[in-house]
């Protein structure tokens, strides 16, 4: 079974990143039945443990997530496309994964940032935000969409080799 869930996260993962690539979105159509299929599969087959760990998993993406989405870091994809892992592979999994995103994350940024040469504006932003207020350059450097899909995937697939 935890073959079959892996399979299952890795075609989601890869599918995310396909359409967050193209598009800039992660669909509710391809991240809610995941994480639904997530909590029933563990319930019918560990019953409340299962659902338990399943539900945990959802529930902890959701928390960790939150107050980058809430600062408008992340997208609403990304937090449900990390909710239907933890939905998947459990709570610990979501741990893990959510500390090699951020890695994976960061290299992604300035990665971006440096094709659109806005590294230094990037970093001028992150030191200097704190005390100065936002320039209208520092605004829209903000406001810049990075798809961050790949990231949550190869974060996720750090973490399955990890605990494989």
């Amino acid at each position: 079974m935890a073959y079959t869930l892996s399979g299952m996260m890795i075609v989601t993962l890869l599918l995310a990143v396909i359409t967050d690539l193209r598009t800039r979105r992660i669909s509710n159509r391809l991240t809610l039945p995941v994480a639904a299929l997530g909590l029933a599969v563990h319930s019918v087959t560990a019953g409340w443990e299962g659902l338990a760990a399943s539900g945990g998993g959802w529930l902890l993406a959701v928390g960790l997530l939150a107050a980058p989405f809430a600062l408008g870091w992340l997208g609403a994809g990304d937090v449900k496309l990390v909710a239907a892992v933890g939905a998947l592979q459990g709570p610990q999994f979501v741990l893990l994964t959510c500390i090699f995103t951020a890695l994976f994350g960061g290299i992604v940024a300035v990665i971006a940032l440096g094709r659109e040469q806005k590294l230094r504006l990037a970093l001028r932003h992150l030191f200097l935000s704190w005390w100065l207020p936002a320039t209208p350059e520092m605004q829209a450097l903000v406001r810049h969409r990075t798809p961050y899909a790949p990231a949550i995937a190869l974060g996720a697939l750090a973490t399955l080799l990890l605990l494989a």
